[in-house]
């Protein structure tokens, strides 16, 4: 099903409003999830609203909630999301590190109380477009899908980073990846096409290797590789275990706190995001200049054997953009089919009159 992108915004829109986010919140989560769409990264992308949909009942997720910075320097800042929505709170970290870092020439800020924040590379890339020099990663306080190097039982989170920078003339250069083989939304993405994922990715509860992403959600839940595989696994582990140094320790977050509810889990990643203004160097023009430089000596690089283009960082996701821009985005069929339904059983003018199969495993979550 191919849906444009203005529509699937409106769409998802309706669909949180109709559970009570409020507009303006609702409006800034659509548009991160739909953008996530646009840009071929459909694992962060509007399959997540069942997700948030089920957190907002479970009372992991408080639309509405007044973030406040509950510990601030001239060049720091802590955000206390409250438990609001992921997106809502890394926008507003977005503002403060601008602020900061265009006036004292860098700066970071910390989350606590955060939700899933849809698609991390957004934000780095939102600050390289406003003339900074981005970095960002997200920690999570509870036990999450990753088994540290040499364990069976999984510990840390996905805990992806990311870094971007302005480029003259061009989109940002933005690297944003999981320290995991895969994203675990993608694995979702799996599920709902009812196809088998590449060996090495995932391993089920009892630490036998499988294809099939449903033994990773079945009990006891399953894991997934650390980046670098059973060969370099160590890597994706260690950078996991700084990202959570980074975020959820520095921000003094209660990284048990699940476990003192009795294993619910409340609003669980902690997000850290900076910035370097480039004016505290060379300057914005003399760095994008020479980051343009640098990028045309890798792009000029001679293609391998049946690899039509040498892509940087972030290229694959700004091309697929463009044309799902032009010709809609593409989402599987249990994904749209499965909005439909939810946006029937909440009254969204826009689902009227839809029909949709019946199909199990439309949503998946871990």
């Amino acid at each position: 099903m191919k849906v444009e992108f203005e529509k699937l915004i409106s769409c998802a829109r309706e669909i949180f409003e109709k559970a009570g986010v409020p507009g303006e919140e609702a409006q800034i989560v659509a548009e991160e999830l739909a953008m996530a769409n646009m840009m071929g990264v459909d694992s962060h992308g509007v399959l997540r609203i069942p997700q948030y949909l089920d957190e907002m009942k479970s009372g992991q997720i408080k639309p509405g909630a007044s973030l406040e910075i509950v510990k601030e320097t001239p060049v720091t800042a802590i955000l206390d999301c409250k438990q609001n929505f992921g997106q809502v709170g890394a926008r507003k970290m977005v503002d403060i590190v601008e602020e900061k870092a265009k006036k004292n020439f860098m700066a970071c800020a910390l989350s606590l109380n955060a939700n899933h924040i849809g698609r991390l590379g957004s934000y780095t890339e939102e600050l390289a477009r406003r003339g900074l020099i981005a970095f960002g990663t997200v920690g999570v306080y509870s036990v999450g899908p990753m088994a540290p190097w040499g364990a069976m039982e999984p510990k840390l989170g996905t805990n992806p980073i990311s870094w971007a920078v302005p480029r003259k003339g061009h989109d940002p250069l933005v690297m944003d990846c999981a320290t995991t083989v895969v994203a675990e939304g993608k694995l979702r993405a799996y599920v709902q096409n009812g196809k088998q994922v590449p060996e090495g990715w995932i391993k089920d509860g009892y630490g036998n290797d499988t294809t099939n992403p449903l033994d990773f959600y079945a009990e006891p839940k399953g894991s997934i590789m650390p980046m670098g595989g059973k060969i370099s696994g160590a890597k994706g582990s260690g950078l996991a275990i700084m990202a959570d140094m980074f975020s959820v320790v520095l921000a003094n977050d209660d990284y048990w706190s699940w476990e003192k509810n009795g294993g619910v889990r409340y609003a669980e990643n902690s997000v850290y995001l900076m910035a370097l203004n480039p004016e505290a160097f060379y300057g914005r023009e003399v760095y994008e200049e020479q980051c343009e430089v640098h990028a045309q000596f890798i792009k000029n690089a001679k293609p391998a054997e049946g690899v039509k283009e040498v892509l940087l960082p972030g290229e694959f996701e700004q091309n697929m953009a463009a044309k799902r821009r032009a010709e809609g985005i593409e989402l599987a069929d249990n994904t749209w089919e499965g909005l439909i339904e939810i946006a029937q059983g909440l009254g969204c003018k826009w689902s009227e009159g839809l029909e949709v199969s019946k199909k199990e495993n439309r949503f998946v979550g871990y």
